[in-house]
């Protein structure tokens, strides 16, 4: 190593002439600036050779990706055409779809403020467990008993029309019930000239309908029997709500109203009164009753036009109001421009339940007889 390092040592002696200097003796300036200029132009020449064949690399190489690029670019830009047109096709399919749903929330939305603004100011009423058992659309069927027997059911002997006929003075209903009656029955009346149209049954008590029900199953057999005649305590005709037509016809025993020639109309156009067939034909495996044309029942307008129309049996139709609440509620419109709100508000735990109601607006409260109320707006 020594002798490889004495060969350098020589080589840059002769090179910058150090020959000639004793090497005990200190080197010249000039020499001095000699060696280090040199060794200075040396660095930047090598540094230059350098940079150059790093750049000529780089440029080589960015040369080599745009060829590629342009290759590959050549051999997909029939197929990315291809996916511009079907992106374009989709992102329009999409406005539109978009458009729609905006347009349809838009009319929800403004549907939902007018709503809201016919029911105005709002507080609230109390309503009892007890109240949950009454009003006109109370449930009553071979589950659900009539807690309040008759309560409200009134003869109608001094206040019916002379448009139909009762089997005896003793018939009764709820008042209410009896004026709808009288409007309906003039108007058929006054249409077709005929007034033989009989309230065969009203109001029946608890001890006539054990009565009738126990001799039906002894003619027929309990399963026959409970087709036409609900157990004790547990028939709609005990709530005053409910009666039966027939026609005045001497000599012709049992029903003979079916709602057929021309007393079609009544059965046709009761809903515009508040009231409904009961059982309807197609539907008994829900009411447990077979189709009664002459078995009407009194729930009021609009919940009466709205079943009709929409071929709801009292069952379904109590359980379809329970997703409409006082904030978002049914909206119902008739022919004639007349509006109603409906809602329902379950019962709560306690004995009281607070039921919110319009401060400057008609409505009325109805129990559904089972787990909570209807509330009725009249715009």
């Amino acid at each position: 190593m020594n002798k490889i390092f004495d060969k350098i040592k020589n080589f840059l002696r002769k090179f910058f002439g150090l020959y000639i200097i004793d090497e005990n003796k200190p080197v010249p300036f000039s020499q001095q600036v000699l060696v280090t200029g040199t060794i200075l132009a040396v660095t930047c020449i090598a540094f230059t050779i350098m940079y150059l064949c790093s750049y000529s690399k780089s440029v080589i190489s960015v040369n080599m990706d745009e060829t590629s690029q342009t290759s590959t670019s050549s051999v997909t830009k029939e197929v990315s055409e291809t996916e511009q047109v079907s992106k374009s096709e989709s992102s329009d399919e999409n406005s539109k779809e978009e458009s729609k749903e905006e347009s349809s929330n838009t009319e929800e939305s403004e549907e939902s403020m007018d709503t809201a603004a016919m029911l105005g100011n709002m507080t609230t009423v109390l309503k009892t467990t007890d109240d949950l058992h009454r009003g006109e659309l109370i449930l009553v069927n071979k589950e659900l008993s009539c807690r309040y027997d008759g309560e409200n059911a009134e003869p109608m002997a001094d206040t019916k029309s002379g448009s139909y006929v009762l089997v005896d003075n003793n018939v009764s209903l709820a008042p209410d019930v009896t004026l709808k009656l009288n409007d309906m029955m003039d108007t058929f009346e006054a249409i077709y000239g005929e007034n033989d149209v009989m309230v065969a049954c009203g109001y029946r008590d608890y001890n006539t309908q054990a009565h009738l029900y126990f001799e039906e199953i002894d003619k027929k057999g309990k399963e026959e029997a409970e087709k036409s005649v609900a157990p004790p305590g547990y028939s709609e005709h005990q709530t005053g709500y409910t009666f039966d037509l027939d026609l005045n016809r001497e000599g012709d025993a049992g029903i003979n109203y079916y709602g057929d020639g021309i007393y079609s109309w009544i059965n046709e156009n009761c809903s515009d009164y508040g009231f409904i067939i009961r059982y309807v034909e197609g539907k008994d495996e829900i009411t447990g009753f077979m189709y009664e044309p002459w078995h009407f029942r009194y729930v009021g307008v609009p919940h009466s036009i709205y079943m009709t129309k929409n071929n709801m049996v009292l069952e379904e139709y109590l359980d379809f109001l329970q997703k409409y609440t006082s904030n978002s509620p049914l909206y119902i419109k008739d022919d004639e421009g007349n509006e109603w709100l409906i809602y329902y508000v379950a019962e709560s735990n306690d004995y009281e339940t607070e039921i919110p109601v319009p401060q400057d607006k008609e409505y009325s409260i109805s129990g559904d007889n089972y787990s909570g109320f209807i509330v009725t707006v009249s715009n």
